[in-house]
């Protein structure tokens, strides 16, 4: 992975009330090539700023695209540590950027599972200290913020009930600066143009016929009898427990609802490090997706072709919740793997028999607990597409049905109209 070019120590001196830093000093403060010299980010190739980052591509849809980091513990912007730096695009050009410190998951989660079945014992000292770890970055991070561009103003932003931040706001050279600390939750830096804050309102609704005809554009049906949702934005979870709000977050987007990890963690009392409850975090964005004309629906049962068959084909995934273990994800994986080989079809069915009759002998781990997207099914095969949020190489994973009901838990959940 490319690693950005982090700059030396970082000496913050106090700019006067009257001249705005130049773009190479808040660069040289910040420890990091933030900003070009007479350009603002926004007016910029969202793959150039990306590079300059060093942030390697997340996901890239028809009209948008992410691009996402999780430093080394050496990085240092502003002086402190930055757990995820990430930028959203829209039709090539950045449209905000958003460096995440201290927080409830990365801070314990590093020693967290990445996968479910692959955990590590985690430091009592890390449980005890990430609190105070995201006072001191609050604090330290206003403190630097002020010496470069003066005092803040208070900002709030967000959808709707548990889904809003507040923040502290400061405008610099077409760039709106958020600081966001929020006790026991996460401290984030969040850039975007100051239109999108000056221009706040209740968020327009997509129509429901507009919404049905550009969804059901973005389902593929193959020749090989695959029908699969295309364009599904991919959020890396990163190295910890956060598989519920990620998972939400990619399934809002996909349905035109804007949508942040964190934010969802916090609004669903995510716990330190991850787990979360789906129920919870459906009733954190239950009044957001009413405000943008969407619901809310909860399906019981496992993801068999007659079940999930009307909601791919309508272009909505469907967040779905099982228990795994690496032995069975790495099942998956290989299985995978042999499928994007195939040719003959009909063998590739008769292959299956053995998993379907194996399916019930799968081991799942006591703490395998995760969430993924259904995204897709074959009605001949008799298989299941799933996607999970742990970036671009798992977009598209396949499951025998039989497999399926063996591992889930038994209930979905859909965004619609």
């Amino acid at each position: 992975m490319k690693r950005a070019l982090w700059f030396g120590a970082v000496l913050l001196i106090h700019a006067t009330a009257s001249a705005a830093p130049a773009p190479e000093q808040v660069n040289e403060h910040a420890g990091l090539a933030i900003f070009s010299d007479g350009v603002s980010l926004w007016d910029e190739d969202a793959d150039a700023v990306a590079r300059r980052l060093g942030l390697p591509a997340e996901s890239r849809t028809t009209g948008d695209a992410s691009y996402r980091l999780y430093p080394a513990d050496d990085a240092r912007v502003f002086g402190r540590r930055p757990y995820s730096i990430a930028i959203s695009a829209q039709d090539g050009r950045p449209v905000a950027l958003n460096f995440v410190f201290a927080n409830k998951g990365d801070s314990v989660g590093l020693f967290e599972r990445v996968r479910p079945g692959e955990r590590t014992r985690r430091p009592a000292k890390l449980l005890r200290d990430y609190r105070r770890a995201i006072g001191e970055d609050d604090r330290a991070l206003d403190s630097a913020l002020e010496a470069l561009f003066g005092p803040a103003e208070p900002e709030r932003t967000g959808s709707a009930g548990q889904l809003q931040e507040k923040s502290r706001r400061r405008d610099w050279n077409g760039h709106a600066l958020l600081l966001v600390g929020v006790r026991d939750e996460y401290v984030a830096l969040r850039v975007v143009p100051p239109s999108e804050l000056d221009g706040a309102s209740r968020p327009e609704r997509v129509p429901a016929k507009e919404l049905k005809t550009r969804l059901a554009a973005q389902v593929e049906r193959r020749t090989n009898g695959d029908i699969v949702i295309r364009d599904i934005p991919m959020v890396d979870q990163g190295p910890k427990g956060f598989c519920v709000p990620a998972t939400m977050e990619r399934m809002l987007r996909h349905l035109g609802i804007p949508a942040d990890m964190y934010l969802l963690a916090m609004a669903a009392n995510t716990d330190p490090g991850g787990g979360t409850r789906v129920s919870d975090v459906v009733a954190a964005v239950n009044r957001t997706a009413q405000r943008h004309g969407r619901r809310i629906v909860t399906l019981t049962g496992s993801p068999k072709n007659g079940v999930v068959a009307e909601w791919i084909e309508a272009g909505i995934p469907l967040l779905w919740a099982i228990d795994t273990s690496t032995a069975i994800d790495d099942l998956i994986n290989e299985r995978t793997k042999e499928r994007l080989q195939v040719t003959d079809w009909a063998a590739w069915k008769d292959s299956l028999k053995s998993a379907r009759r194996d399916a019930r002998k799968l081991a799942r781990a006591a703490d395998g607990g995760h969430v993924c997207l259904v995204t897709g099914f074959n009605k001949d095969t008799g298989e299941i597409a799933i996607s999970d949020s742990w970036g671009p190489e798992y977009a598209e994973r396949w499951i025998t049905q039989e497999e399926a009901a063996a591992i889930s838990q038994g209930s979905m959940v859909a965004v619609s109209w």
